[in-house]
């Protein structure tokens, strides 16, 4: 135990001086996080009134989506669902169980174990802050952001026309959902050494997460409770309003968070709880060149990733038959999803391969977000002290970005080709499962070369890429089913696609998506050799 883990110093300064200082830090990251999820979840409530506007729509839209237990795998098995809050609640299901968890893992990753990596929180702790005002900062900070987030959600839903009951229950559980993993972040930042380790081991956890909730709602058993998601669906906001669930994760999250200030105010500086063994005396010929050390930066975000791919698109293999068999008896649920008629299978494939390429995109922003974490800690200008110049050193990111991404996409659509097969008991669609996996890489480097140019160009500004990211995600996993104009799905680089097997990828908008990410990859580098480094 080090000094200054007793009784703290009462002229020390209060926590609202700590969370100032998070707040001026984080203040981009904040609001470009609240302000784009508020606006898409508000959109999405709009488009849903607009689109089922009579009770009769809500009804058959309900008996669709409840034929089977396929859909309840993927956005949760909704009480309520006859109700416009209850399709509200569906379509938002997925983005919602993908969002607001990393809202909270964001907030807290990025002001507690990054400031700590970075030295800055060293030096704060050298005044009279006490070693745990960072940690209760972090987390008052995130919380205020989230209730901020579920209030705007609420208001709009309501002025959309949802019961105002409901629409405070449905908010308050999506808020809950982000505090317990803004809680289990903040824990993890006192387990782990680095901030890569807090993301990698949050994502796998929200991975874990959603595999019990789909697996609950699909077998009817328990497992649901285990699940922090399954706990927001239990509240049952436009169904039977079970107030008393919000007790769960509001304790789970104060149990962690908790937990992780009372870690905070024992541990030394620096040091972790879980560091693993000791590492060799001196590293590989590979380790120190320029690809083998981008490597070892980002390969923990890589499993984190590939570990949600694979579970993901698991379980969306496994529950292949039971889809095709709800479609058989309900054609309904066929133009519900999209899928084209006659053609279930390569429906269903398409729709996974969709959230796959969400899943891989992130991964590529998350990825070049960590360039910027290594310029502004001051990692970076090491690096470029010696013979390694600024291009090698961004390509060799670049290359093992671009290697973790195919790991990603390869990995994820070879297990649902194989759960698919031993599912449906049809080995036929293997090659073309694999094929719409990599139809996705254009469109994924698109949103990989913004990344690289708001680095290379405005640094401080890429938490504009986050933004941009849920945008084109609202767009594309939502647009179709909610009629949005022509214009606005073009927006979305996956639009242009052509969701294979379904639709034929045709070279042309493949060539031009590849063009596009060639241009923005190429202004990346262009700005960033000019530019000064932070």
């Amino acid at each position: 135990m080090s000094a200054g883990a007793g009784t703290a110093d009462p002229r020390r300064p209060r926590l609202n001086t700590m969370a100032g200082i998070v707040w001026r830090t984080q203040r981009r990251t904040i609001l470009v996080w609240v302000a784009a999820l508020a606006a898409g979840m508000i959109g999405t409530a709009a488009a849903v009134a607009g689109l089922y506007d009579t009770p009769a729509e809500i009804h058959t839209y309900a008996e669709a989506v409840t034929s089977g237990s396929a859909l309840a795998a993927i956005n949760g098995a909704v009480e309520g669902i006859d109700s416009l809050g209850g399709v509200i609640q569906d379509e938002f299901g997925f983005l919602a169980s993908f969002l607001l968890p990393l809202l909270g893992i964001t907030l807290i990753a990025g002001s507690t174990r990054r400031e700590e990596e970075s030295g800055r929180l060293e030096t704060i702790l050298g005044g009279r802050i006490a070693r745990h005002q960072p940690a209760l900062a972090a987390l008052t900070v995130a919380t205020a952001a989230i209730l901020a987030t579920a209030v705007l959600f609420a208001a709009g839903l309501v002025l959309e026309g949802v019961p105002v009951s409901g629409a405070i229950l449905y908010s308050a559980a999506l808020g809950a959902l982000a505090f317990v993993f803004a809680g289990f972040a903040a824990l993890l930042a006192q387990l782990v050494l680095h901030a890569r380790g807090v993301y990698t081991w949050s994502l796998i956890g929200l991975a874990a997460a959603y595999v019990l909730r789909g697996i609950g709602d699909t077998t009817g058993t328990g497992l649901v409770w285990l699940s922090p998601l399954g706990w927001a669906e239990k509240t049952a906001p436009f169904g039977d309003q079970r107030w008393w669930v919000l007790a769960l994760p509001a304790v789970a999250g104060l149990v962690m968070g908790g937990a992780a200030v009372w870690l905070a105010a024992r541990r030394d500086l620096g040091s972790a709880l879980l560091r693993g063994g000791a590492g060799p005396a001196g590293a590989t010929r590979v380790r120190r060149g320029p690809i083998g050390f981008a490597a070892w930066i980002h390969g923990p975000a890589t499993a984190g990733w590939l570990s949600g791919g694979i579970l993901l698109t698991a379980m969306m293999g496994a529950l292949a038959r039971p889809f095709l068999d709800a479609m058989a008896g309900n054609p309904a649920l066929g133009r519900a999803m999209g899928v084209a008629a006659g053609r279930p299978l390569d429906g269903f494939v398409a729709a996974t391969q969709l959230y796959l390429a969400v899943i891989a995109a992130g991964y590529v922003i998350q990825a070049i977000g960590a360039l910027r974490t290594e310029e502004a800690d001051g990692r970076l200008a090491t690096r470029l002290a010696g013979t390694l110049s600024r291009n090698r050193w961004l390509a060799a990111h670049g290359a093992v970005i671009a290697a973790g991404l195919l790991l990603i996409v390869v990995g994820s659509s070879l297990v649902l080709a194989l759960t698919t097969a031993w599912s449906v008991g049809n080995t036929d669609e293997t090659g073309a499962i694999m094929a719409a996996g990599l139809a996705y890489l254009p469109a994924e480097l698109v949103l990989a070369g913004l990344a690289l140019a708001l680095f290379g160009r405005w640094p401080r500004a890429f938490a504009l890429t986050w933004a941009a990211y849920a945008a084109a995600t609202f767009i594309a996993l939502l647009g179709p089913g909610l009629d949005l104009a022509r214009w606005v799905l073009d927006l979305a680089p996956t639009t242009h696609v052509g969701s294979p097997p379904v639709g034929t990828a045709q070279a042309g908008s493949l060539t031009a998506l590849s063009l596009v990410a060639a241009v923005l990859i190429m202004a990346g580098f262009t700005a960033f050799h000019r530019r000064d480094t932070s």
